[in-house]
């Protein structure tokens, strides 16, 4: 049986029980409190191939998990949740769950499901999972609280497997088990009135949404933990940016979905400014294995190289910098001779491709926070 959340493996949880940064698409930088959200947004549509990458932390380093929307039908929205997560002195473990949220639910439930078992059913009438409902959007704007119950892990997450997201199975009173999880309610109040920015990637370009800023207490009196929740300003898809609950947070850092012409952006900025940051590849943790997810950005460069044919480009390797320089650069110079091998594979003649490794050295954004780690962890292009 394989056990997921929003955490991390431990070395006290044998047989292949890992919890990962899972159904709850979580946490990023803070955003600008109490200011309205200027300008247009990009609209985040709910459609298949919606794609939303995470960035979780653990002693052994940062590691992404992905939440991919599979297909969506009269009954639903199926997701896949994937991630390499470490584990203390073992290989990463591969974690692959699915799980299918009602369209009913999408609409009414106000039961927030976080946590579920790979041997539980698929469905979990009257919870979501991708992020909150549109009534409870509705009434956030309408009287700036709603009545939410999460449902997470018995017994303490914290106690069971060193995870971020702290003691929720302490909450009691208002407690009750649920597929292997607990149930805590409690009343979430907007921190603004307005919504607030909340920075992330979008299709691999940083942009700002308009998130609704919740904060409360969810369990009984003496054993309630905090909750704060940053939601998708959006009743059509509530998606959570943000979740944490204590002190410790997860993040959502990109978000990507299907567009038409996808490689004309890179194509643009590579014949502009002769680079292109990629983020949609994906490898697994501290390892140059390209994860399938991968595969969209990899075909939008080669649709490039085909339209270019006079062009060479360098694949570049970046990392954060969790480890020691010679262990970074090392990883990086293999990450982008992988891509290099990927793109081969593809089609693109190895004579129009370089690499190279920089590690740590040229970061994009801080790395002191979860989000700024993993948006250095990346691929550039460079024209040559």
């Amino acid at each position: 049986m394989t056990t997921l959340a929003h955490s991390v493996m431990s070395s006290r949880v044998r047989r292949a029980v890992v919890v990962g940064a899972v159904l709850a698409t979580l946490v990023g930088s803070e955003g600008a409190e109490g200011q309205s959200v200027a300008g247009a947004s990009p609209k985040i549509p709910l459609v298949p191939g919606l794609t939303l990458v995470k960035a979780a932390r653990t002693p052994e380093g940062d590691y992404e998990a992905m939440t991919v929307i599979s297909a969506i039908s009269a009954r639903g929205v199926e997701l896949t949740v994937s991630g390499e997560v470490p584990s203390p002195g073992q290989k990463p473990v591969s974690v692959n769950v699915t799980r299918l949220v009602r369209m009913a639910d999408l609409k009414d439930a106000r039961t927030y499901k976080y946590y579920f078992n790979t041997m539980d059913e698929a469905v979990f009438a009257g919870t979501t999972a991708l992020g909150t409902s549109t009534s409870v959007i509705a009434d956030l704007r309408s009287r700036g609280e709603t009545k939410m119950t999460l449902d997470g892990r018995s017994g303490g997450l914290v106690g069971l497997v060193d995870d971020l997201l702290g003691n929720i199975g302490k909450a009691g009173g208002a407690s009750k088990a649920l597929g292997g999880g607990v149930l805590a309610t409690g009343t979430l109040k907007l921190v603004t009135a307005k919504p607030v920015f909340f920075p992330v990637l979008v299709n691999s370009v940083k942009c700002i949404l308009p998130a609704l800023h919740v904060h409360g207490r969810i369990g009984d009196v003496e054993n309630a933990e905090d909750a704060d929740l940053y939601f998708l300003d959006d009743p059509a898809n509530p998606l959570t940016l943000r979740f944490a609950i204590g002190s410790d947070t997860l993040e959502v850092t990109n978000i990507e979905f299907p567009v038409a012409d996808a490689s004309k952006s890179m194509e643009r900025e590579l014949m502009d400014s002769r680079r292109s940051a990629v983020y949609g590849i994906y490898f697994d943790f501290n390892s140059a294995t390209i994860r399938p997810q991968s595969e969209p950005v990899l075909r939008e460069i080669v649709g490039v190289m085909q339209r270019e044919p006079s062009w060479t480009l360098k694949v570049e390797g970046h990392t954060d910098n969790i480890g020691g320089n010679a262990k970074n650069v090392d990883l990086s110079t293999r990450r982008a001779a992988a891509v290099k091998v990927a793109l081969v594979a593809m089609g693109v003649s190895d004579k129009r491709l370089d690499t190279g490794g920089y590690g740590a050295s040229v970061p994009r954004e801080t790395n002191t926070t979860l989000a700024g780690r993993a948006r250095n962890r990346r691929v550039e292009l460079s024209r040559q």
